[in-house]
């Protein structure tokens, strides 16, 4: 391939570059430097990366060619497709920080559930993206790389979080797909100020092994530049034998379920409210947008009352919850490398160490009681459109301007609308809608009103890719 065609390869969609895997029309080896090369040049500009493992990754590139080689690529449809994995799951022979850099990094001897799946697929290992610490805030900024993971459209705003440098090497061109993890809202809210798609998909439909994750809420899912490309990891790494807790049986294909319309006229429920604070017009009007598009389409919108508003109960009961879980990981660390945690982490040890066990447990029965109202009140319909964040991508540092200890309220209320869908097990992908004045994306979140509509969520998302066209928007330093 020459030199000329490989500088446009990131302009192929994750599927597309499969194809050209699979015909032989690139080499894995070819589109493995392809992407290095982007990671070196922009990747430090972006914050995006935690490490890169080049030498690993040309190892396995030259073992996919190999394998194209022999005809042996029936059973790994990830073959030579490079990707990066989030820093807060186990890779084996990667090393991990959890975005900390008081923890010890770990090389894990084994890949987590989701990431060897992902790998045995024959996906190539680039490295890790840049996550905050143990996957906290709604913001990617760690000692661990020295620099915030911000939104290409805006050097100089926030990516988000947890899988902002996930979201800013997708947008930006990095890779083709990204790797997530979303406890509450880490892959949805990254998805909507970098101009992608980011599935959280249904509960148990990605396996939790080993549990690593800080939230027993989250779950691991794609970040993509279209539709197809997100169910193309999630079938990746999606359950296909339900063995751990909660595990489902994903269906046979995302890939096929993203690629069929809706043939049943469906019910959305609509609210732009989070029942915590204001939300930005833009936002608004995306979601107002969105919904005509759905009328347009032939499906019945309804507009509701937020089911299940925040009140001050339920954010304490959040936060405790938090608060406690990072309080029995962190049991035992010197007072000295406590007090050497990134802010947000120590803020939530500290709330977490002055818990006693009932006031844990009183937490998790609000949040539970929490997940059922919103499940009882979406139960009329077959899907809901909301935004995914009261703003779009803020400005580095907006949230830790005021008062300390104010900044996790702040996040709270910046992103209020993606935690009850992990709470409640539903499935939500986050969609872009427009682009801003200024040139930021925005994003809407589609809620599927069930455990396991993943397939129509997928289908729904992928009818308005057509109309609205996202794939094709990209960010300034794209054709870099």
């Amino acid at each position: 391939m020459s030199a000329s065609t490989a500088t446009v390869l990131h302009d192929l969609t994750a599927v597309e570059q499969c194809a050209a895997l699979r015909d032989r029309s690139v080499s894995a080896v070819e589109l493995t430097e392809h992407y290095l090369d982007r990671i070196d040049r922009l990747g430090e500009r972006l914050g995006a990366f935690v490490v890169t493992t080049p030498d690993l990754a040309l190892r396995e590139a030259a073992e996919a060619d190999r394998r194209f080689a022999r005809g042996d690529d029936a059973h790994r449809p990830l073959q030579g497709l490079p990707i990066a994995f989030k820093d807060l799951q186990p890779i084996a022979g990667v090393p991990v920080t959890n975005g900390s850099a008081v923890l010890p990094a770990v090389t894990a001897e084994h890949d987590a559930e989701a990431v060897g799946l992902i790998r045995a697929a024959g996906a190539v290992t680039l490295g890790t993206t840049h996550a905050p610490e143990l996957g906290i805030p709604c913001y990617t900024d760690t000692t661990v790389v020295g620099r915030p993971a911000v939104t290409p459209y805006d050097l100089g705003r926030s990516a988000s979080g947890s899988s902002g440098g996930a979201a800013a090497a997708v947008a930006a061109g990095l890779i083709p797909v990204g790797h997530g993890s979303d406890g509450a809202g880490s892959i949805r809210t990254p998805a909507a100020v970098c101009g992608l798609v980011g599935v959280k998909p249904s509960r148990g439909v990605v396996s939790a092994a080993p549990a690593s994750s800080f939230f027993g809420f989250s779950t691991d899912g794609p970040l993509a530049r279209n539709v197809e490309d997100a169910a193309l990891l999630l079938d990746a790494m999606a359950v296909r034998t339900p063995r751990g807790l909660h595990e489902l049986a994903a269906p046979a294909s995302f890939v096929a379920a993203s690629r069929r319309r809706a043939t049943r006229r469906l019910r959305v429920a609509v609210w732009t409210d989070s029942g915590f604070g204001a939300v930005h017009p833009e936002n608004t009007a995306a979601v107002d947008r969105i919904a005509l598009m759905l009328e347009g389409l032939g499906h019945e919108v309804v507009e509701v009352a937020n089911p299940a508003p925040w009140d001050t109960d339920l954010v304490q009961a959040f936060f405790d919850y938090i608060g406690g879980v990072v309080s029995g990981l962190l049991a035992g660390l010197p007072p000295a490398h406590a007090q050497a945690l990134e802010e947000d982490t120590r803020w939530m040890k500290q709330r977490g160490d002055r818990l006693g066990a009932a006031d844990f447990v009183k937490s998790t029965t609000a949040l539970a009681a929490f997940a059922d109202r919103f499940l009882a009140k979406l139960a009329p319909y077959d899907l809901a459109v909301s935004p995914v964040s009261a703003g779009f991508a803020v400005p580095l540092g907006s949230f830790h301007r005021g008062q300390s200890g104010d900044a996790p309220y702040r996040m709270l209320e910046w992103s209020a609308y993606t935690p009850a869908q992990n709470l409640s097990g539903l499935p939500a992908i986050s969609i872009p809608s427009h682009v801003t004045a200024d040139g930021l994306p925005l994003g809407v979140q589609l809620t599927g009103a069930t455990i396991g509509s993943d397939p129509m969520l997928l289908s729904v998302a992928a009818q308005l890719e057509e109309q609205i066209g996202w794939a094709q928007r990209h960010p300034p330093m794209w054709g870099e």
